[in-house]
């Protein structure tokens, strides 16, 4: 019998007569529709879920994120973290850039949803096939084709065809982004129309514009007229300085980033994306060694995690301390990580390992000993990669995970958020994605996104809190029951 259902006077011997298989516990969710709405819409009890018992849990993560930011703020050099080198330029602000708005127009699974509003922290929830993946995938083409170019970031997806979503009957496909410099108001408007019409893909409009108080554009930075792009470095279409950007698959927003003439060129654009990092991390690639210093073009960490033993290279010694003391918070018996070269002084691959310290026969009963990568579970392996991101200084700008709670069990997964958390609220975008219901409950209500498909096949994106039958719920009801019980 349901504890909930015993506890509750209120619904009298007729619910307490049900029997064991209609009642299931609450714990596992498996609650049959009607018996769950009669209890959580009503006052809720629950023994697990009491107010205090969720104040528990919001204080052991605040306390986590608090030290973690801490011992960021305690060792950060006095500079700003818009730059690699410390250097700010004139024009920048004390904060990175910050995307508030994403439009996708006929990328992959979205044809034309609604804009999507983004957060410092962002979880994005949807069912299989629903388009959650589409939301990273078209930020990490736009990341791809500024280090590179369109052509290299489409060869991932077999070539630009795959790309455009199969309902458009033009080749082609759109994004336009909106960043805010260190406030909620949007600063810069971005738009990109890629074609795809011979199979290559090809830039044919590009605009960067800088919007006033009322959002709307105030000096264009990137135009296209008569099919040409053009960088207007100071904003004015009749200065001298502008010029045409004539590669067709090279972005005109690189060009802009980099301009040093106006006080007003979004240079904190560039930083941006050479810190961005999107993950899918993968178990096999993560135990592998890497060059001992990754590429200037190259993110601080690749998609799979391979470079993880050129990013502990990286770390300076203070950097290592706080990484091995953030571990230690889910797995005590970690001591220290190291890195070194494999043996034969021919390969210039470099390997890490974590020393941990377990029993041995010696008279000292416990001793330090280093374990490879290829020895370590996947999921510390899938803890040090995502920890390591966050100790690093310059951090990343904007970090995207895919399925963040793959090979971890539920406690680690509640650490990792924290340490999530704590890592936006120093200033690092983050987008997680999951399909685990009971991950939103370890999260603000405000910062998660549902993915919906309709039965016409169109994908939306919108705020779990924004649909009425989720603020309807009673507010200690968790995210993850409201989100089984009212899925489509």
């Amino acid at each position: 019998m349901c504890p909930w259902a015993a506890r509750d006077t209120r619904y009298g011997s007729r619910q307490a007569s049900r029997s064991a298989s209609e009642a299931l516990c609450c714990g596992c969710r498996r609650w049959p529709q009607q018996h769950w709405r009669r209890i959580a819409r009503r006052r809720f009890n629950g023994p697990h879920q009491s107010r205090a018992g969720v104040q528990d849990r919001e204080q052991r993560g605040t306390e986590v994120r608090a030290s973690a930011r801490s011992q960021r703020e305690a060792r950060r050099p006095p500079m700003n973290r818009a730059t690699e080198t410390g250097t700010a330029p004139e024009n920048s602000g004390t904060e990175p850039p910050f995307i508030t708005e994403v439009a996708i127009e006929r990328f992959k699974a979205a044809f034309k949803p609604p804009p999507i509003p983004l957060r410092s922290f962002n979880v994005v929830i949807g069912r299989n096939g629903s388009g959650k993946s589409t939301l990273l995938e078209a930020l990490q083409w736009l990341d791809a084709t500024i280090r590179r170019d369109a052509r290299e970031a489409s060869d991932r997806y077999a070539g630009i065809g795959d790309l455009i979503n199969l309902r458009s009957q033009d080749p082609y496909f759109k994004l336009i982004l909106k960043w805010s410099e260190g406030g909620e108001r949007p600063r810069w408007r971005y738009s990109l129309r890629v074609d795809g019409d011979e199979g290559v893909p090809r830039v044919s409009e590009e605009e960067l514009a800088l919007l006033d108080v009322r959002g709307r554009r105030s000096r264009q930075y990137i135009a296209t007229k008569n099919g040409e792009r053009w960088v207007q470095p100071d904003g004015d279409a009749t200065s001298p300085a502008r010029f045409p950007v004539p590669e067709p698959d090279r972005l005109a927003l690189v060009r802009a980033a980099e301009s040093p003439h106006s006080m007003e060129s979004p240079r904190g654009l560039g930083p941006f994306w050479q810190r961005a990092v999107f993950l899918r991390l993968s178990p096999n690639r993560l135990a592998f060694g890497s060059p001992a210093t990754r590429k200037s073009f190259e993110p601080l960490l690749d998609e799979e995690g391979q470079t993880l033993p050129a990013l502990l290279n990286e770390l300076d010694r203070d950097q290592r301390i706080e990484l091995i003391r953030n571990v230690q918070e889910i797995l005590p018996r970690v001591r220290g990580v190291d890195v070194s070269k494999a043996e034969g002084g021919r390969d210039t691959r470099v390997h890490y390992s974590l020393l941990e310290r377990m029993p041995y026969r010696g008279r000292a009963g416990l001793k330090e000993f280093p374990i490879p990568a290829w020895m370590l579970s996947e999921g510390t392996r899938r803890i040090t990669a995502i920890l390591a991101l966050l100790v690093r200084e310059p951090a990343p700008t904007l970090l995207c995970i895919e399925e963040v709670e793959n090979g971890l069990d539920p406690k680690t997964v509640q650490a990792m958020l924290a340490h999530l958390q704590s890592a936006a609220d120093a200033g690092t975008q983050v987008i997680i994605t999951t399909h685990s219901p009971w991950l939103l409950d370890s999260v603000p209500i405000e910062s998660i996104i549902e993915v919906r498909r309709s039965r016409n096949g169109d994908t939306r994106y919108e705020r779990f809190i924004a649909r009425p039958e989720i603020a309807a719920y009673d507010p200690r009801v968790p995210a993850g029951t409201r989100y089984v019980q009212e899925a489509d």
